[in-house]
């Protein structure tokens, strides 16, 4: 910002962000932090209290009426790349610019979505509790190796491809249900599919990986969950809402599925959990797939810049601009 220039005001809706991307906002800008999971209408009075000229986003519901409590909001950035949090139809008539980390994260989530299905295939949340508790099972207990399996995954954007190269070792089979890139074509070495079916009938593992969407809101389902083999893992870590949780919760108990790895849940944080923890064999983590010493730094960094950029007057990037004009 120039000198003289009034000190422009920040919201995180969350916690601090990384250090070094609060030394860039604190540098040019006023900033302040709200308790994480505020009720909508308690965060849209803290934003009409504090008036903002940016959003960044951690957790919350970003609203219209969120977005409309400062009249000087001039751009929301989200720490991380799921806008479902996001009114990005109100933002964008409003004429707010919706930006994401874009590559920030990807690398994590990958890696998180591996370890939930080595956790899985090998039980070793399971084992670890019985060798605590004073038992040991090396006579009578056996894993499955993910060596040359079917992994199915749901999505083939930038962590989807990650972990396609993540699991080359295993040698296994992967094949992918995107309808965006069907036309497009996919990799010599992976098996494009046009329809979930085939796909969810093949697998030994199904990874989700697309974003939250009207069309993929509850897209695993009762039906869906049918079509599995009774030895398959689920493994989701996107958004919980592309899986109804209710129809899972049941794939469970009546083992028409082995086992879910989930990082994502419903609602979160989950106001029951026992249920579904119960169901059936489950590994669970608190949406922690992007939250790695490095991807933070990667995900604070990135939405500081871009909000810096827009406040300097300057356009945003297209591979960080969720709603562009036109």
């Amino acid at each position: 910002m120039e000198p003289g220039h009034k000190r422009l005001k920040v919201m995180i809706t969350g916690n601090r962000i990384a250090e070094e991307a609060m030394q860039l906002l604190e540098k040019n800008c006023i900033v302040e932090c709200t308790p994480p999971y505020l009720p909508t209408e308690e965060l849209a009075a803290k934003v009409a209290a504090v008036k903002p000229d940016a959003l960044l986003v951690r957790v919350g519901k970003i609203t219209r009426a969120v977005l409309q409590a400062s009249p000087n909001l001039r751009v929301v950035a989200k720490h991380g790349i799921g806008v479902d949090n996001i009114d990005v139809a109100a933002a964008t008539e409003l004429k707010i610019p919706v930006l994401i980390s874009a590559s920030a994260n990807y690398e994590s989530v990958a890696e998180h979505a591996l370890g939930l299905m080595l956790a899985l295939a090998r039980d070793i949340p399971y084992l670890d509790g019985r060798v605590r508790g004073g038992h040991w099972d090396k006579t009578t207990y056996l894993g499955r190796e993910l060596f040359g399996k079917t992994l199915g995954l749901i999505g083939f954007g930038r962590i989807g491809r990650r972990l396609r190269e993540l699991v080359a070792p295993f040698r296994m089979k992967v094949i992918v249900y995107d309808p965006f890139l069907w036309e497009r074509g996919f990799p010599a070495d992976v098996t494009g599919v046009e329809t979930l079916e085939p796909l969810l009938s093949a697998s030994d593992i199904v990874s989700i990986h697309c974003p939250l969407t009207a069309e993929t809101r509850g897209l695993i389902g009762r039906q869906e969950f049918r079509m599995m083999k009774k030895s398959s893992l689920l493994v989701n870590t996107s958004r919980g809402e592309v899986v109804d949780e209710e129809a899972l919760i049941s794939a469970l108990q009546n083992g028409e599925i082995a086992g879910a790895g989930l990082d994502t849940f419903s609602k979160e944080p989950p106001e029951e959990i026992s249920r579904l923890a119960k169901a059936g064999k489950t590994v669970l983590s608190p949406h922690v797939g992007a939250s790695t010493e490095e991807s933070i730094i990667r995900m604070g960094v990135a939405a500081a810049e871009n909000i810096l950029n827009v406040l300097a007057g300057s356009p945003p990037s297209r591979e960080c601009w969720v709603n562009p004009p036109g």
